[in-house]
């Protein structure tokens, strides 16, 4: 029933929304270019066929962000199979290692009688560091399609605050929903 190649099925969301503080995220979007934006008034959940979700907190912090925005656009939230548009969103981390070096007291060393060469201490380092993805797609369900999707990368941090991250996906989600409805539509 839903496009399956928004699924990321093989690595599954812990915690995109566990803290959405260190970097800026990049958004991309896909629309049906000949929709009708400006009909749509009510929208129900659903779930993403084979699709693992984040623990009970965070859904419900990224569920109500996406809401908060929604109802922004002048959208009703519903539980009736009647709705006009299905909400589903997929969530993915992937661990990444972030390599540097850092080096000191970097000196010319060299003279008649050696080799000249640099003289100095080096620090390399590696860090793991968590990249996430969420696609948010929006589908009509009159015409049984896909008529808008979001999708979100970002670098994350590694917070637990509840408070801190809510105030994150609010930020978040303001950003994803500036395009929506598509411009023109």
């Amino acid at each position: 029933m839903f496009r399956q190649t928004f699924l990321l099925a093989s690595v599954v969301f812990g915690g995109l929304m566990t803290s959405l503080s260190v970097s800026g995220q990049e958004i991309k979007y896909y629309w049906d270019t000949g929709n009708n934006f400006s009909v749509y008034k009510t929208y129900k959940w659903q779930r993403a066929n084979d699709a693992k979700y984040p623990d009970a907190t965070t859904d419900s912090i990224l569920t109500k962000a996406i809401d908060g925005e929604l109802s922004k656009k002048g959208l009703v939230r519903t539980d009736a199979d009647t709705a006009d548009l299905y909400i589903i969103y997929q969530l993915a981390v992937v661990d990444r290692a972030e390599w540097s070096s850092f080096s000191t007291d970097i000196t010319w060393q060299g003279g008649v009688n050696s080799f000249g060469g640099f003289n100095g201490a080096t620090t390399n380092t590696s860090t793991m560091i968590k990249l996430g993805w969420l696609i948010l797609d929006i589908y009509d369900t009159k015409q049984k399609k896909d008529i808008w999707e979001a999708q979100v990368s970002k670098t994350l941090g590694n917070g637990k605050d509840p408070k801190k991250m809510s105030k994150n996906a609010e930020k978040v989600m303001a950003k994803v929903f500036k395009g929506y409805p598509p411009s023109g539509k």
